[in-house]
């Protein structure tokens, strides 16, 4: 089995010296894969992580820089397993995602380590270690994929009659002449990205303006519960959806 093929290198440095708090991990040579631990470095007082990281945390994944993206593997974080995959954004130059369903990193490096080369007794060839390095508490910007998944969302709802006005997390396969919210979204991550993301930043964004003008209306789902609530109108949704299309607009990083 051969873990790295032969494409150039590739090094990720993330932009900018900004102070952070960051889980860097070394992953060694293991059977069918990579694996190691990470350490969490200290940000400034009171930056809230994004997952729950310790010192220790163990992480394995099935393949390292020189290989084709997507990466994936699986993080032993504490109380919880993870899965996760690292993703290149599309139209983003040299930026690298680290996406689990509990939340989505960014990451500040992604490369080999100037070290001697490790043997491996159950793998046909040798490698250096991996530096992983994850930013804990800064939230991945949105993208022109994230644009384009509100556009789709927003256009569902065009009169009362496309609106369905109590929906559950069941959504059908394909496009659906009458949706809620919450189907309406994950469609349309679906149609865009090839499969659902549940922390994609087009849905934390909405999330965020749901919380931030509508909390009250919130039990338990924020997308579900604000579709169905009685007070929640389809203007509501509209407005929802053009707020966040501006936030995403304004928080993309600008076209090439």
């Amino acid at each position: 089995m051969r873990l790295f093929v032969a494409v150039s290198l590739l090094t990720i440095v993330a932009a900018g010296t900004a102070a952070a708090q960051t889980a860097c991990c070394v992953l060694s040579l293991r059977p069918y894969g990579l694996g190691g631990e990470c350490q969490v470095e200290a940000g400034p007082p009171g930056t809230r992580m994004r997952l729950p990281f310790e010192n220790g945390v163990k992480i394995w994944i099935t393949s390292g820089p020189r290989d084709q993206p997507p990466w994936r593997g699986n993080l032993s974080l504490p109380k919880v397993e993870t899965s996760f995959e690292i993703a290149e954004e599309r139209g983003v130059e040299r930026r690298l995602v680290f996406r689990t369903g509990l939340a989505w990193l960014l990451i500040r490096e992604w490369r080999e380590l100037d070290t001697a080369p490790k043997d491996c007794s159950a793998c046909d060839r040798s490698a250096k270690d991996v530096s992983l390095v994850l930013d804990l508490a800064a939230s991945p910007p949105a993208t022109e994929d994230d644009i384009a998944i509100l556009g789709t969302a927003l256009a569902k709802f065009r009169t009362p009659a496309h609106w369905n006005r109590k929906e559950d997390q069941s959504c059908p396969p394909g496009e659906a002449e009458v949706t809620g919210l919450f189907c309406a979204l994950y469609t349309a991550v679906e149609g865009r990205m090839g499969r659902y993301h549940h922390r994609q930043p087009a849905l934390e964004i909405v999330r965020s303006v749901v919380f931030e003008r509508w909390r009250q209306r919130i039990v338990s789902h924020p997308l579900v519960d604000m579709n169905n609530h009685p007070d929640t109108t389809i203007d509501d949704l509209r407005m929802l959806l053009d707020l966040s299309l501006a936030r995403a607009r304004a928080d993309a990083p600008p076209k090439k």
